[in-house]
């Protein structure tokens, strides 16, 4: 009885740790349009929020830890969830760098790739639905996890291909080989995002697995 009341306070806290990365993600997604934008102080604000929030996902993963160190769940399982929680983390940390990224380096994108960077950005960020979907269910209806997890593998691919098809036109352009691989990194710091959840999917896959047991 004792176990099961904490095995629900970990699940609670991972519902809470998931709404600050949803937060650090949507904050960085509102920073980097105002700065493709060029609204710098707007952007620096939410780039300022983001950082904020990551380090209340950082505090609240701590917290999961501390309850399944005090005996929440069978010992098997709760390294593949302190696993799951430090993956699941990863999208805030990824959030925050690539706000950092493009607010100390600042990155010069020509008006002709804006509606480019946009576009990636979004399919990047959208990956987040499907995943939050499926940790929502993750507990409760293995079914729904497994179709989720398939949606963020279908999002993640297509973030793929918008991002070859923005490489390909940014190194084809007239820029500078320099201004070229610059804006080679803000892209590898956007899909980061749409990666770390898909890697967040794929552990949380083999929670769900191990949990049902």
């Amino acid at each position: 009885m004792f176990g099961r009341k904490k095995e629900k306070e970990v699940k609670k806290l991972i519902l809470e740790h998931l709404e600050f990365v949803e937060k650090a993600v949507q904050n960085m997604v509102s920073s980097a349009k105002e700065y493709i934008g060029g609204d710098l102080t707007a952007a620096k604000e939410h780039g300022y929020q983001t950082h904020l929030v990551e380090k209340d996902a950082d505090q609240k993963r701590r917290e999961i830890i501390e309850k399944l160190h005090k005996g929440a769940f069978i010992p098997a399982f709760r390294e593949d969830l302190i696993k799951f929680i430090a993956q699941q983390d990863k999208i805030a940390d990824r959030a925050e760098s690539c706000c950092d990224f493009f607010l100390t380096q600042r990155p010069e994108i020509p008006d002709k790739f804006n509606d480019e960077f946009e576009k990636l950005l979004l399919a990047s960020a959208r990956t987040f639905s499907p995943y939050k979907m499926a940790i929502t269910n993750m507990f409760s209806d293995y079914n729904v996890v497994k179709e989720k997890i398939r949606d963020v593998n279908t999002e993640e691919e297509e973030t793929d291909t918008i991002e070859w098809h923005l490489t390909r036109d940014v190194f084809s352009s007239d820029i500078t080989l320099a201004e070229k691989m610059h804006l080679r990194e803000f892209i590898f710091h956007i899909v980061e995002i749409s990666d770390t959840i898909e890697d967040a999917a794929d552990d949380l896959d083999i929670v769900i697995v191990k949990y049902r047991m």
